[in-house]
């Protein structure tokens, strides 16, 4: 995360640092993500891809736990 340069521009036009960025994506259903994702390819924002992937494979990963 130190490496990507914030604010990221999200799908819904939002602006967002470092944290609020990790705060969004964790509110997000799985279904959300992969909409976000989805918005980072089309966009090429290829560090909004790697938060999204990130996010997605951490919450597949507890999903797989339970």
């Amino acid at each position: 995360m130190n490496q990507i340069n914030f604010p990221i521009k999200t799908s819904k036009k939002l602006l967002l640092d470092n944290n609020d960025m990790l705060n969004y994506l964790s509110k997000l259903s799985m279904k959300e993500l992969i909409t976000e994702l989805d918005y980072s390819r089309a966009s090429k924002n290829y560090d909004l891809e790697i938060i999204v992937m990130n996010e997605y494979y951490r919450k597949q990963t507890i999903k797989d736990l339970k």
